[in-house]
């Protein structure tokens, strides 16, 4: 059985629960072995910059232990950088190594520790086409494979849908949705029995809406299928930057694979969804948020149209088993043989 070390984020960021954790039995069935090195705390920084020494040096310390665990591996996955926007220790390690990324990590510290993770790999997996071609000046071993949705979790309600506008998030996307804010009260007001559903760690601070207008549900793990089930439009707003682009877009994938339509912004990732099937509309303007929120609420058909197909695209390209099968030729290649 080939042992590929998986070294991650921390257990609970979603880029480890939906780029790694939920692949261990499907590769277990083939014969491939697994096993996450989580952070100790979080790879991330704390917020308090007078803990940040601390936690560098208990993660630094903690990282060096699990490289001393490495020897019975045939593969190591990077997760971005062990240590965030920082090349550290993973000069140390001696195992073929894939670089995992999900987001444009090449945008902060003039990129380089993004640049010499991708030059030591030998193989990079992107969670879009922008991270690849940004990638691959680096690496010509470049394979696009998405965030991957279960579509056996993620499904479709049996019950009718509220009148929600759903959101559903990490409260750091906030500022995405307070950009809209005066678009939605608008569309809000014109339609008294819809609210805006926000499901994150903590409610957002909205200076416009009424709070009678916004029902607010803590995101958990157990309860995130029924959250989004919940709602009868999906919504993702994003701004126009780099940083987006390489976002990818993986809210829209979960609202689509429960049967939502989706109302996006037309950028990045989103706007190559909306290119493939007819599942959504996007927007670029404020106006487009209110005509096209408007449309969908007004056209009980069309948003079931649009939720039937985008649940299709999900099953036939971002599905677990399709992106398994996307993890499998990579590590199956002569690089890791």
């Amino acid at each position: 059985m080939k042992k590929v070390a998986a070294f991650t984020q921390g257990c609970l960021v979603p880029s480890t629960r939906f780029r790694i954790s939920q692949y261990e039995h499907k590769l277990r069935a083939c014969e491939i072995e697994l096993v996450q090195f989580d952070a100790k705390v979080s790879a991330y920084p704390p917020a308090a910059k007078w803990q940040r020494p601390w936690w560098l040096l208990q993660e630094l310390i903690h990282r060096v232990s699990q490289l001393g665990k490495l020897k019975s591996y045939d593969v190591v996955i990077l997760q971005r950088e062990m240590i965030s926007t920082l090349a550290t220790v993973e000069r140390f390690i001696n195992k073929p190594i894939i670089l995992d990324v999900d987001d444009a990590i090449f945008l902060r510290r003039n990129g380089r520790a993004a640049r010499q993770l991708a030059q030591k790999a030998q193989h990079i997996v992107c969670g879009n086409q922008y991270l690849a071609d940004y990638f691959r000046q680096y690496n010509a071993h470049i394979t696009v494979i998405p965030t991957a949705v279960d579509t056996q979790r993620f499904l479709p309600s049996a019950t009718k849908a509220e009148t929600y506008i759903g959101w559903s998030g990490s409260s750091s996307g906030f500022h995405f949705l307070y950009a809209i804010e005066a678009a939605l009260r608008s569309v809000l007001l014109l339609n008294p029995g819809w609210k805006l559903h926000i499901v994150a760690d903590k409610p957002p601070t909205f200076t416009v809406l009424e709070p009678e207008q916004v029902v607010f549900e803590k995101w958990s793990p157990e309860t995130e299928v029924q959250s989004i089930q919940k709602m009868a439009i999906g919504i993702m707003p994003l701004d126009d930057s780099a940083w987006t682009k390489g976002k990818c877009s993986y809210k829209m994938l979960l609202y689509m694979a429960c049967g939502l339509p989706v109302v996006v912004s037309d950028v990045g990732m989103n706007a190559q969804l909306l290119k493939e099937a007819e599942i959504g509309l996007g927007t670029r303007s404020d106006n487009d948020w209110i005509q096209h929120l408007q449309q969908l609420i007004d056209d009980a058909e069309l948003r079931n149209r649009f939720g039937i197909r985008g649940r299709q695209l999900v099953e036939e390209q971002y599905s677990l088993q399709y992106c398994t099968a996307k993890w499998l030729q990579v590590l199956d290649g002569e690089q890791f043989s």
